[in-house]
């Protein structure tokens, strides 16, 4: 397991981010319920779709409405520890690169044919999950 999966600070991993988008769109348009626990999402996206943490312990749905902006703050210790290792990284001017899904590149590069429509949900897959790594 990687560094970005593990430990106190693993993140949810996406291993389809088209059908991960999917089911975000269903459960905010209500043509599926939401989970109500932790355990009901990993049901749910585990093993094909996402891989839940180890250090997840509750989870928390929230769906603002059209008038109401949601300031959604990183955790204090994540974005301190990014930020410390990207000016160590940018101090060496060497290390690995930052990671951004590979789908990004299928848009842009064309190097996979990705719809619209995939394309939208494999984005809402990777802002409802994004967090400050």
């Amino acid at each position: 397991m990687t560094d970005d999966f593990e430990g106190e600070f693993g993140r949810l991993e996406i291993l389809d981010y088209t059908a991960f988008g999917r089911l975000i769109a269903d459960w905010a348009m209500d043509r599926k319920p939401w989970p109500e626990s932790l355990e009901e999402f990993k049901s749910i996206v585990e093993p094909d779709i996402a891989r839940v943490p180890p250090r997840m312990k509750a989870i928390h749905v929230v769906q603002p409405n059209q008038e109401i902006f949601y300031l959604r703050l990183p955790p204090k210790k994540m974005i301190t520890r990014s930020l410390e290792r990207f000016a160590e990284r940018d101090k060496k001017g060497s290390g690995p690169r930052y990671q951004v899904p590979p789908f990004y590149a299928d848009m842009v590069c064309g190097d996979e044919a990705l719809t619209h429509t995939d394309f939208f949900l494999s984005r809402v897959a990777d802002y409802t999950i994004s967090i400050c790594m």
